[in-house]
């Protein structure tokens, strides 16, 4: 849970006659969240049993719970180093308005929680640092990043650190889950490799031995086929394929303890392929035959040598 006080500071003796945070709100609280991106249709962050879901047009999809986190996160700590502007004169020239920047409102039900627009940025080359005796040399220190932003009930434009546009900016798909499928390979015992004509074959844990119909698999080659789809993740949404009606060209099942079975099918699809599996049919990535695809299906030869393919 984070949570900001939203304050003033002023009066005599102090410098600071402007807020100290903008933004105040407990992130708890928030279960949708409605970015309008400076270009592109707006996409809507909504949270469904304590998991978050991202909408755009007509696709929705489960979201990166990190990427939603860190964008409430990121609302929270816009801290103002500065008032850029005072009046809606100077709206244009930063950007913050709706044609012009981008804008984040986070809601709890129908309850407004924060509206802000975010605007331009600025980058500002930092002095280099005098080098002191004895000292290494000195690597060029990077840019700083100076956006702009209004909360949008007030007039004011204020300047705060760091360049945000890659936080509210983003395609679709890059606030989409990545993670096509997540395994304990402990857990693995049996995957059966379905192809075409007489080339499918099953690799098994026997009495801690991989084997393929009997003979040794090499140990080696099999410990990495394991580590690579136990963790697969892709951002190539497929989402304009229809895998209704028609037969996967190729399937690995994979079964163990402890686990549900899941079956990855693959697809061709002009040229490349398209994979899901079992555990998430509606999601479908698209692969050409150095990527996704080549980390699912091995042919047998891959576990009977040394070598790599």
């Amino acid at each position: 849970m984070l949570y900001l006080v939203t304050q003033f500071t002023g009066g005599k003796g102090n410098e600071r006659n402007f807020r100290t945070d903008l933004v105040a709100m407990d992130t708890a609280a928030v279960n949708r969240i409605v970015l309008n991106p400076k270009e592109g249709e707006a996409v809507t962050f909504t949270e469904e049993n304590s998991a978050w879901q991202v909408s755009q047009g007509d696709k929705t999809a489960q979201a990166d719970q990190q990427a939603v986190q860190s964008l409430l996160g990121t609302l929270l700590q816009l801290e103002p180093q500065r008032l850029a502007a005072r009046s809606e004169e100077k709206w244009n020239t930063f950007e913050v308005t709706d044609s012009l920047g981008s804008q984040v409102q986070a809601y709890n039900g129908k309850n407004l929680l924060a509206d802000v627009y975010v605007g331009k940025f600025s980058l500002q080359q930092m002095p280099q640092q005098p080098m002191q005796p004895g000292m290494p040399p000195m690597q060029q220190q990077r840019p700083k990043a100076t956006s702009y932003v209004r909360l949008a009930d007030e007039a004011e434009v204020y300047a705060v650190d760091g360049f945000l546009t890659t936080s509210f900016n983003r395609q679709f798909n890059s606030w989409r889950d990545r993670n096509f499928l997540q395994l304990e390979k402990e857990n693995i015992s049996r995957i059966s490799f379905q192809y075409p004509a007489d080339s499918s074959f099953t690799l098994a844990l026997t009495d801690s031995i991989w084997t393929i119909k009997g003979t040794t698999a090499d140990s080696a080659q099999t410990a990495q086929y394991l580590n690579q789809i136990a963790r697969l993740t892709s951002s190539d949404f497929a989402d304009d394929f229809n895998a209704q009606g028609q037969s996967p060209a190729f399937q690995a099942r994979i079964e163990g303890n402890n686990m549900s079975p899941v079956t990855i099918e693959g697809y061709e699809n002009e040229g490349s392929f398209v994979l899901r599996n079992s555990l998430k049919p509606d999601v479908l990535i698209r692969s050409d035959s150095s990527g996704l695809y080549s980390r699912v299906f091995k042919g047998r030869e891959n576990f009977m040598t040394g070598d790599s393919e």
